[in-house]
């Protein structure tokens, strides 16, 4: 009996595009969920999720069930890593930080057995060879493992094409590094960021190789796609937990009113304060101005709306259901006494 056949593999050789999604999580629980969306693969992130090897194990064993493949990232690739992911059962890598042909061929040999790599021989102990049940996995594991490298800065990038001379399975290209690397951090989408990036799959393709890569954005998932690459990841479960929850306590919240307080100032220069309240927060807010009415609205829920006339200032101020109305009009008064530091200034609140 054989080690268990690799379709993801044999999908990427055989150019058929897999759409995949990032498991960062950490719990075998919620990977189970993800489980069930039935992405043709899961990424569990070894790198920059709080994962160990006991719990990757758990989230590939539960994907594993589904119709999806998982895929393990691993923090970084060092041969003995390598051995220990391997023997847990995990076929599919996907190894960070590449930046050579060399560094490259000694991943290809940490995951193949002698005589042609060094990967040691303990399956009898391992769940890969299904615990000894699999009587020919040494002969035949090396074929189905799927060695992925990450090229993700300026240097992998220079030795692109020596990596793509070794027998790694695929390259993935990833944007947030390099972007950082590029001066750009924390804008995968600039310009330069994204030309580099096409550029490297379109060569990843060309040497015959799959190409792979994580975006969000569906313009480029669909651009990556049109020049050929093979194992997309199009989400993160994260960044979908965590806006889903935001934007459901959003919309609770939005069931209860808002808090407000009217104030009133008597001023001969209302309109000049009014102006001047919504020039300095121009910046960082939504405003509007004229010479009589004005209106502040931060992105947070907090604003303020200003009516000026002859002898004094109107305010409404309001906040979120669950906002500092207090220390909002607190605020708002700090800075309307420092622009009428010529005249005693006081806002007369009322609720």
């Amino acid at each position: 009996m054989p080690a268990p056949k690799n379709t993801f593999k044999a999908a990427l050789k055989a150019g058929r595009p897999q759409i995949g999604c990032w498991i960062g999580m950490a719990n075998a629980y919620t990977a189970e969920i993800a489980a069930t969306a039935q992405f043709d693969w899961l990424l569990v992130d070894g790198e920059h999720a709080p994962n160990d090897l006991r719990s990757i194990l758990e989230q590939v064993q539960v994907i594993e069930g589904s119709g999806s493949t998982p895929v393990a990232r691993l923090p970084i690739g060092e041969t003995w890593m390598i051995k220990q992911y391997l023997d847990a059962g995990v076929q599919n890598l996907l190894v960070p930080m590449v930046e050579s042909g060399d560094q490259a061929r000694e991943l290809v040999r940490a995951v193949q057995y002698p005589p042609h790599g060094v990967r040691g021989v303990g399956s009898a102990l391992a769940r890969a060879s299904r615990f000894a049940a699999i009587p020919d996995y040494l002969n035949t594991a090396d074929e189905q493992i799927c060695l992925l490298v990450q090229v993700e800065n300026q240097k992998g990038l220079a030795a692109l094409n020596d990596i793509l001379a070794t027998d790694v399975d695929g390259v993935f290209i990833g944007p947030s590094d390099l972007a950082a690397d590029m001066g750009h951090i924390g804008n995968a989408g600039h310009p330069d960021v994204v030309e580099v990036v096409l550029d490297a799959l379109t060569r990843i393709v060309a040497a015959g190789k799959a190409a792979g890569i994580l975006t969000l954005d569906p313009s480029m998932q669909s651009k990556c796609l049109d020049l050929g690459a093979t194992f997309l990841a199009t989400n993160i479960d994260v960044t979908l937990f965590a806006a889903s929850m935001r934007n459901a306590a959003k919309a609770g919240l939005s069931l209860l009113p808002n808090q407000t307080a009217s104030g009133v100032a008597e001023t001969t220069a209302a309109s000049k304060y009014l102006q001047q309240l919504c020039k300095h927060w121009s910046h960082k807010a939504e405003v509007f101005s004229d010479e009589t009415n004005g209106s502040v609205a931060f992105p947070d829920g907090d604003s303020v709306t200003l009516e000026a006339d002859d002898s004094s200032l109107t305010l409404t101020a309001a906040t979120g259901p669950r906002g500092d109305l207090a220390r909002w009009k607190d605020v708002i008064e700090a800075h309307l006494v420092r622009f009428a530091f010529r005249e005693e200034f006081r806002i007369n609140w009322s609720e």
